[in-house]
């Protein structure tokens, strides 16, 4: 017995003394990386997604190659200022980040896109995510009637769409209407026969978006100033007797971003036109 513990305090002295693998030093509690922390998820600018969202749940992220059919495109990607929770809409943080998103709308687009069938949608993590610690907001764009509510699958990316000529460019228009209510606004080329055609923008006051909404007469006489501009016309009592206008409001929630644009439209009840109303002038547009 006392052979055999001797033996094998040898072997250990043995093994204890033996030269480190070859590559290592023998040591064992350094050289190791220290673990990065997880980073919060961020999503990509260049992506494409099959609807738009105002929240975007990490589960539900699964973005689609732009050639693919898809709603929204992400063209830009933000960082808010840190907060316990995301900016709730209407707040200053959101509407920086919506003002963010619009000025890079006008560069990834190639022109101003609010003479365009676009909108552009802000999109934030979920509560979920910003506990976790994400801090971005997604910039979207999407095509969209003039209500801003129609949204149009589409392949193909709108990087530089408005840089040149494109269908989606506010021009001319074939306009329902019932009553005092326009119910569809058809585009149609300006060379064809349409009573309706897109004179310009102007930005309302910040006022609610209820007053907006009622006071007709303020809309009236800014899109008569800008029906005036666009087709050169006196901007003076008879401008009604020369033309009609149709507007278009923000919708309410890009009211609340602080959107403050108002698309207005040269209108006529009877007659039709199958050229371009800008430069007009009086003796193409008289009083009647």
């Amino acid at each position: 017995m006392r052979r055999t513990v001797a033996l094998l305090t040898v072997l250990l002295a043995a093994g204890c003394s033996a030269p480190p693998p070859p590559g290592t030093d023998g040591d064992l509690t350094d050289g190791w990386a220290t673990p990065s922390t997880p980073a919060p998820f961020r999503p990509a600018a260049g992506r494409c997604h099959e609807t738009l969202a105002t929240t975007a749940p990490l589960d539900e992220y699964r973005p689609v190659d732009c050639a693919e059919l898809h709603v929204s495109e992400t063209f830009h990607v933000g960082t808010p200022a840190d907060a316990d929770v995301a900016p709730a809409a209407g707040t200053p943080g959101a509407k920086a980040a919506y003002r963010e998103c619009s000025d890079a709308a006008t560069g990834f687009l190639g022109a101003g896109w609010r003479e365009a069938r676009v909108a552009v949608q802000v999109v934030w993590p979920t509560r979920a995510g910003w506990a976790g610690g994400a801090r971005w907001f997604r910039c979207d764009v999407t095509t969209a009637d003039l209500d801003g509510q129609s949204r149009t699958s589409r392949t193909g990316s709108l990087a530089g769409e408005l840089s040149h000529p494109s269908p989606l460019r506010l021009a001319c228009f074939d306009p329902k209407v019932d009553g005092g209510t326009v119910t569809a606004m058809t585009a149609v080329p300006c060379n064809t026969a349409h009573r309706a055609e897109f004179a310009g923008l102007w930005n309302a006051p910040d006022i609610s978006y209820s007053k907006l909404e009622s006071d007709t007469e303020r809309s009236a006489a800014a899109c008569r100033g800008t029906i005036a501009r666009f087709a050169a016309l006196p901007d003076d009592s008879d401008l009604q007797y020369r033309s009609g206008w149709i507007s278009y409001n923000p919708t309410r929630s890009e009211w609340l971003s602080g959107e403050r644009r108002v698309r207005c439209f040269i209108y006529f009840a009877e007659r039709t036109f199958s050229r371009s109303l800008r430069n007009a002038g009086p003796g193409t547009l008289p009083i009647r």
